[in-house]
């Protein structure tokens, strides 16, 4: 079976000056839920794009289901959600009335899951051009779930949804994402949101991913080291400050003298990205 979305050395920018991003290799597992971390700017807008075919990158291969991105079929886009960064389309449009004239393009529409949605989020149904940011995200992400889409890409899809909502969000897509197997990837700057959803982490920073890993591996294998006299093979140190490392294989090394504490994935992200 084909992986849902492939990148391999993809390199991309703005009118052939600086990249945007180097070189970046990205796969998503399927089945997996993988939280795309990067501080804002870092370009992961450009790599969803570039993934999903609304950007062609400079070199590289970008692939969809073992389609190029850039070319892919309808047969494949309908396989595919996606939530931008910002909603603008159907202004004219209330909640209902574009619902309903999306979901006829979609013979597995799940009208349940949509309108359970809806009632918990309140959303009122004005036209889509009078209701707040909040509440537009809202509706895009209803358009990009509700044909139950084998991959479903989000762009910062929570950043503005307020935290009772954002938490019946996240709830319904790890439910989504475990009764359909449905491969997810969460472009996101907030860790706590990655850490209570995902399985698996990309952190994106300088136009490449420094870190892409399972996070029970991580919170496995990866300690934050504080106090030790000898550094460890650069292979095996993730990030380092000046005054503590974080050690992928940690059992390896005799930390007996040092301070060992467990993963917190906001502080490896801030480390790795300073």
């Amino acid at each position: 079976m084909s992986d849902p979305l492939c990148l391999d050395s993809i390199a991309i920018g703005y009118r052939r000056k600086q990249p945007v991003l180097e070189d970046v290799t990205f796969v998503a597992r399927p089945g997996s839920i993988t939280g795309l971390l990067g501080r804002n700017g870092a370009g992961k807008t450009t790599l969803i794009h570039t993934a999903l075919g609304l950007r062609r990158a400079w070199r590289g291969r970008a692939m969809l289901f073992g389609h190029p991105a850039w070319t892919a079929p309808p047969e494949v886009r309908r396989r595919i959600g996606f939530v931008p960064q910002q909603f603008v389309d159907f202004q004219w449009l209330t909640p209902s009335r574009c619902l309903d004239a999306i979901s006829r393009f979609h013979a597995r529409w799940d009208a349940e899951l949509v309108a359970t949605l809806r009632e918990r989020w309140s959303l009122p149904d004005l036209r889509i051009g009078a209701l707040s940011p909040g509440m537009r995200q809202c509706v895009a992400v209803l358009l990009a779930i509700g044909h139950r889409p084998d991959l479903l890409v989000l762009d910062e899809p929570v950043a503005m949804l307020d935290p009772n909502a954002r938490r019946h969000f996240l709830r319904a897509l790890g439910d989504l994402n475990a009764q359909t197997g449905q491969t997810v990837v969460l472009s996101s700057h907030i860790c706590s949101d990655v850490e209570r959803i995902c399985s698996d982490v990309a952190i994106l920073d300088g136009g490449r991913i420094v870190l892409h890993s399972p996070i029970d591996d991580l919170k496995e294998h990866v300690r934050r080291v504080s106090g030790l006299a000898t550094v460890p093979p650069t292979g095996d140190v993730l990030a380092s400050t000046d005054s503590r490392i974080w050690l992928r294989n940690w059992r390896s090394y005799d930390l007996s003298t040092a301070r060992v504490d467990a993963l917190n994935l906001e502080e490896l992200f801030l480390d790795l990205t300073a």
